[in-house]
């Protein structure tokens, strides 16, 4: 019984190794050439393998050691022996598994004549990919066609903060007022991620995808841009501009204490500027690094409001951290409605003097701080609680 299921189990294994797919194991691995700029490959090594005559398949792998924008070639000299321009490598494409069974997002097989190069551009995360090429059954020909296919592979590497953040559940935690980046590749066209804000806070985001592959080679479209609090409820949607050279979008939003999640999706964008609530699939999936950068100014408060001597009030409040300056406003007018007067104050500064006021009169104060975000937009703080006083001396 014993020898039975040795038996057995040997012609299992056997049966299955007669399953597997012959081109896994035998996945020779070509060279990728690192490049400064995607859009220079004049300098890509290549690697040459010889195609012989009759039904042909073969499968390579290159591997990525961090997000990239990638660049693959193929040169066909595939040719009948005598007819120069019959012949053709009928299946080229890249592949993200080493069954080439799922065809990278972004790809599509193609055919490579003889002396035709045919030429891919992708945004591939870091990990293994794999280039089949093939000779069909029925193809032009194949029987007396031979030659070489030569292949090449540059990748320009990106640092990327977020990487394979797909989903709500991978949102990358960030820290406001730094810059960090997210990935749109072929496969993934979403990017999350998550920060958190103590206190009041009011909060610039600025958002850029950046692609050097310009149109030319990937039609763009707007990238959607959806803020969402912690209770999955909407709270901001924008779009993020359709040309890649000039890509950015920004909005000024306030927020209370708590998480807060921001999704990019490359395939979708809300319909319209003047109805932002209807998303809709754009038909292009928009591929590239996108930046990020969330500039935040808290909400100050008045610790002390005084009358001092002379017809003037003296007014303390909080200081902020990373504040540009402080702009007070007082008036006679608790809603601020009307005869409003500011005084501006730098970030060293927390108590402000108001001069030539009216003795008798009843006056409210309010503070708030702004600061400067990196493309020189003011980005003003939520105002204090105001606070009264009267003037007496």
């Amino acid at each position: 019984m014993k020898k039975m299921k040795t038996y057995i189990l040997g012609m299992v294994l056997a049966f299955a190794m007669i399953l597997l797919p012959q081109n896994v194991s035998a996945a020779t691995q070509i060279p990728v050439t690192a490049v400064e700029d995607i859009t220079d490959v004049m300098a890509v090594g290549s690697t040459n393998i010889k195609v012989p005559t009759g039904e042909y398949s073969n499968v390579v792998q290159f591997s990525l050691n961090k997000p990239s924008y990638v660049y693959v070639s193929a040169y066909s000299t595939v040719m009948h022996e005598d007819y120069d321009s019959l012949g053709a490598i009928e299946e080229f494409a890249v592949y993200s598994d080493a069954n080439c069974s799922n065809l990278v997002t972004g790809d599509e097989v193609t055919v490579v004549w003889g002396n035709e190069r045919k030429s891919k551009y992708l945004c591939l995360d870091a990990g293994n990919y794999w280039i089949c090429f093939a000779k069909t059954k029925n193809g032009s020909y194949n029987d007396d066609s031979y030659g070489e296919f030569r292949l090449s592979v540059a990748a320009q590497y990106l640092n990327v903060t977020g990487t394979k953040n797909g989903s709500w559940g991978r949102a990358k935690q960030i820290t406001t007022d730094k810059k960090v980046t997210g990935f749109l590749s072929s496969n993934t066209r979403k990017s999350w991620f998550k920060f958190k804000v103590s206190g009041d806070t009011t909060a610039r985001l600025n958002l850029s995808l950046e692609n050097p592959l310009g149109e030319s080679v990937f039609e763009s479209s707007k990238t959607g841009v959806t803020l969402y609090r912690s209770n999955h409820n909407v709270l901001e949607r924008m779009n993020i501009a359709e040309n890649y050279y000039s890509s950015a979008c920004s909005k000024e939003v306030t927020l209370k204490s708590g998480t807060y999640y921001i999704e990019i999706a490359g395939s979708e964008a809300y319909k319209d500027s003047w109805d932002p609530t209807k998303l809709k699939k754009t038909g292009v999936n928009n591929m590239g690094m996108v930046n990020l950068k969330i500039t935040t100014v808290k909400k100050t408060k008045i610790s002390k409001l005084s009358n001092v001597k002379g017809k003037k009030a003296q007014v303390t409040y909080n200081k902020v951290s990373n504040a540009k300056g402080y702009e007070i406003q007082y008036s006679t007018d608790k809603k601020f409605k009307k005869g409003v007067k500011v005084k501006k104050a730098n970030a060293k500064t927390t108590k402000v003097t108001l001069t030539k006021l009216t003795k008798g009169k009843k006056y409210y104060v309010r503070v708030r701080a702004y600061r400067v975000d990196e493309d020189d937009n003011r980005v003003n703080g939520s105002w204090s609680e105001a606070k009264s006083v009267k003037i007496t001396k």
